[in-house]
């Protein structure tokens, strides 16, 4: 179908004379667009000659429209139509001038009066700055007790870690083991003593969450540990249980949870089956054992690669964590600890009334040798740091120098778990502290 305005020659003059013409004679457009698809064999939609006409045509009168000078009225046609466009956009964007002058006047006005509303408001009075005065002791301390949770984990005994060979980043042995551990629980004692301050304290629960020593697992391992895998556990033993003793004397109650690591296994795979086969496993019982004459202090020791304790009516999950595949983050932990919720859901169904499976609140692992706090919804999941820092492999392979640390936890027994606080012990380093160190030749000496 060929377009009105597409036209310029004598024809279309001809077409458009005779559309002004019926227009004169008031005929409608419909009427005009079958004359001319009649009269010249032009079919045009009626809305598009009245598009013309209105834009264009009711300009010109029929007696006006001479056929013979085609070509320089299409020219005006085409020029007028070029006007008429370049007038629309003048005024579009005159409109969105006026537009933005409109906002950017409204936007001064306003800085204005707010400024001014600034000078004249008026201010609140002065106070004198006063220093703070404790109150005396008993003074608004709460009445209901709170228990303190102050994980052990991730000892490393035996580990030796040449600082030459970490840009003097990090450094461990037995003797550092030794003196970290004495700031631990001294550490242990006095922020507790401090939380004393506003509520009572009477229990203490020691989760130890396993890689106790260093182990034989790598090969390099092997080669620079300071002692053998049986003179790691019995040293570290013997020296936590030291450590305990000393806790005894400032808690009316301490429980001893535990549960095995991977670098104490006593297999170069990992194993499923007979996990407790390992060191770990074994300083844990020989903890008990130098511990055994101590009334408050007792231990949850199972076979189980985790373990389900409960505190200030909170129950909390505790596993070593190389269970949680995908390097420790954030995804992979979370991804762990939810299809756990299933396994101990499942076993609930299963043993109707055993109290192992009636779920968990929070949960505590160690494994990834740093301190971190996730929100599971029912509480924290806690990842404890270590006593040994970072060591080669942290440094060269995974580029990470970690601080030697550990967490301490307040839980209450109506609102569940109240905050954390971190132990720095790099900085017993240099003092003349620690437990006993020399192990007799007979053992029951």
């Amino acid at each position: 179908m060929t377009s009105l305005f597409d036209l310029k020659d004598e024809r279309m003059m001809k077409v458009r004379k005779r559309i002004v013409e019926m227009r004169e004679q008031e005929k409608g457009w419909t009427e005009i667009r079958d004359d001319v698809l009649k009269d010249f064999g032009i079919g045009v939609h009626r809305s598009t000659i009245q598009r013309w006409h209105d834009s264009t045509g009711y300009l010109q009168k029929s007696a006006d429209i001479d056929p013979s000078t085609a070509k320089d009225v299409s020219e005006d046609v085409v020029q007028d139509l070029k006007t008429y466009k370049l007038k629309a956009e003048r005024d579009n964007y005159k409109a969105k001038y006026e537009a933005l002058m409109g906002k950017q006047a409204s936007s001064e006005v306003f800085t204005q009066v707010f400024h001014e509303a600034i000078k004249l408001a008026v201010a609140l009075p002065p106070v004198e700055a006063s220093v703070y005065t404790p109150p005396p002791s008993g003074v608004h301390r709460g009445e209901t007790p709170q228990s303190v949770v102050a994980p052990l984990t991730d000892t490393h005994v035996g580990d030796r870690v040449d600082p030459d060979q970490t840009y003097g980043l990090s450094q461990y042995d037995i003797e550092l083991f030794n003196k970290r551990l004495y700031g631990w629980t001294y550490q242990v004692i006095n922020l507790s003593n401090l939380r004393r301050n506003i509520a009572p304290i009477k229990e203490l629960v020691i989760p130890m969450l396993g890689d106790m020593i260093s182990g034989d697992i790598h090969e390099e391992l092997a080669r620079t540990n300071v002692e053998n895998c049986m003179m790691q556990m019995m040293n570290g033993a013997y020296l936590i249980a030291q450590s305990i003793r000393e806790l005894s004397s400032h808690f009316p109650q301490i429980r001893v949870p535990a549960v095995v690591g991977n670098h104490g296994r006593m297999t170069r795979k990992i194993p499923s089956k007979e996990k407790y086969m390992d060191w770990d496993y074994m300083m844990y019982q020989w903890i008990a054992a130098f511990c055994k004459d101590l009334a408050n202090v007792s231990f949850e020791i199972p076979k189980s690669f985790m373990h389900i304790f409960e505190v200030a009516n909170q129950r909390v999950l505790i596993m070593h964590g190389d269970s949680v595949a995908g390097g420790g983050g954030l995804n992979s932990i979370t991804s762990a600890i939810t299809k756990l919720r299933s396994v101990v859901q499942y076993g609930d169904r299963l043993v109707e009334g055993d109290t192992r499976f009636t779920g968990f609140d929070a949960v505590m692992i160690g494994h990834f040798h740093r301190i971190d706090e996730y929100d599971i919804g029912t509480g924290p999941l806690l990842i404890n740091g270590t006593l040994k820092g970072g060591d080669e492999y942290t440094t060269s392979r995974l580029h990470v120098a970690t601080a030697p640390k550990h967490l301490i936890s307040y839980w209450h027994p109506d609102i569940g778990y109240l905050g954390k606080e971190i132990i720095y012990l790099d900085k017993y380093d240099n003092q003349d502290v620690g437990f006993h160190d020399v192990i007799p030749e007979i053992w029951a000496s």
